[in-house]
């Protein structure tokens, strides 16, 4: 598979790599100027940058960025001088090589179930540079760029329909916020069907309404595994407002995606 095509794969599928580019190289130097290399976390690699201790030194840089997330170039010297301002890559062919080092890491997916108030406040309010935005409404006008200027994505299709050709990945966190009772169960037992591996499933209701659902889904589902269901949505902030619910679901949101502990308003499932 060619590295172009490889990239296009890992983004589909939300895995993050980096790719190592020579964008200098003189003197005697396997390296040659365009040659990339790929890099996945797991040390997966496609690619070449000319063999050796240069390319093995790279893919330690490459597997070091994941945590920056940042991009940069670094020169490396292959002519043993210990006069030279790069790093030695202990290889005596003669030159050096400049490498720029890009990571990408996939924006995670949002898909928001409802373009009603709380919808339009909360798509304003995620961080779009690390979260794709989609949102899906049974009714046109709610399912509209116009409301929904910030969203990367507005999808008009009746809920039950959506589903036949819908799968989420298990990275995408999914809210629940339609304006009906009966629209956000049906919506949540088609996820548990499809992806119940998902990392975040919030669902907005009353704590009766909710318990019910909960109630509902065990009956119809085999044994669910219900830990990652936060519903009612939100975390214990205060407030009822469109803007003030839109803060607290996207508050859990980043706590969730972080690993940390915040009051949920969510019933222990």
């Amino acid at each position: 598979m060619k590295l172009l095509e490889k990239s296009l794969e890992l983004k589909k599928a939300n895995i993050p790599f980096v790719t190592a580019t020579v964008i200098q190289a003189d003197g005697s130097t396997p390296a040659k100027i365009g040659s990339k290399i790929l890099v996945q976390s797991d040390g997966t690699t496609i690619g070449t940058v000319g063999g050796g201790n240069l390319e093995k030194m790279v893919i330690e840089e490459c597997l070091s960025a994941f945590e920056t997330a940042a991009n940069f170039s670094k020169e490396y010297d292959l002519s043993d001088d210990p006069e030279k301002d790069s790093q030695d890559t202990g290889m005596i062919c003669g030159g050096s090589a400049t490498v720029f080092f890009e990571v990408t890491i996939p924006r995670k997916k949002i898909y928001i179930f409802g373009g009603g108030h709380v919808s339009q406040a909360l798509e304003k309010i995620i961080p779009h540079e690390k979260y794709s935005v989609i949102i899906i409404d049974n009714r046109s006008e709610f399912a509209s760029k116009t409301l929904h200027s910030n969203a990367d994505q507005c999808i008009f299709a009746d809920y039950h329909s959506f589903f036949d050709s819908f799968t989420p990945d298990a990275g995408s966190f999914v809210v629940i916020i339609t304006h009906g009772h009966q629209h956000d169960y049906e919506i949540v037992k088609e996820l548990y069907k499809k992806n119940p591996k998902l990392k975040y499933i919030g669902m907005i209701g009353s704590k009766k309404k909710v318990m019910s659902t909960v109630n509902k889904l065990r009956q119809e589902l085999k044994d669910p595994n219900l830990s990652n269901l936060y519903s009612p949505v939100g975390l214990d902030i205060g407030g009822s407002s469109p803007a003030e619910i839109a803060i607290s679901i996207a508050a859990e949101i980043l706590a969730v995606d972080h690993g940390k502990s915040v009051p949920h308003m969510r019933i222990t499932q």
